[in-house]
């Protein structure tokens, strides 16, 4: 199954698409929980984090949200940094696809 890949764009067949458990697909899914804050879901208020401009990025509540909401992945590390010129704040992290177990034998 493909999910449409944001920021949204076109090609030749309509929206650019991510394949379903890609590296690119768990990236896109962590980097949504990074952008969204805790409440602003309805279905699920506690996905998120809050937003780490004034009081910093917790690391933990990330890591956390990912083992949660998105099992597939083994989140190893994330840290954040402002840019002292612009004052752009950004946040990297890396993670791993877990190995699916296969139940055929």
């Amino acid at each position: 199954m493909d999910t449409i890949k944001f920021p949204i764009s076109f090609d030749s067949t309509g929206f650019n698409k991510l394949e379903e458990g890609t590296y690119d697909y768990y990236r896109q899914l962590l980097t949504i929980a990074l952008l969204t804050e805790p409440g602003d879901n309805p279905l699920t208020p506690d996905f998120g984090v809050a937003d780490p401009a004034f009081n910093g990025l917790d690391g933990g509540l990330f890591i956390y949200n990912a083992a949660r909401f998105v099992p597939e992945v083994n989140v190893r590390d994330v840290s954040s940094s402002v840019n002292e010129k612009t004052g752009k704040y950004s946040v990297k992290f890396t993670f791993d696809i877990r190995e699916v177990a296969d139940d055929a034998n």
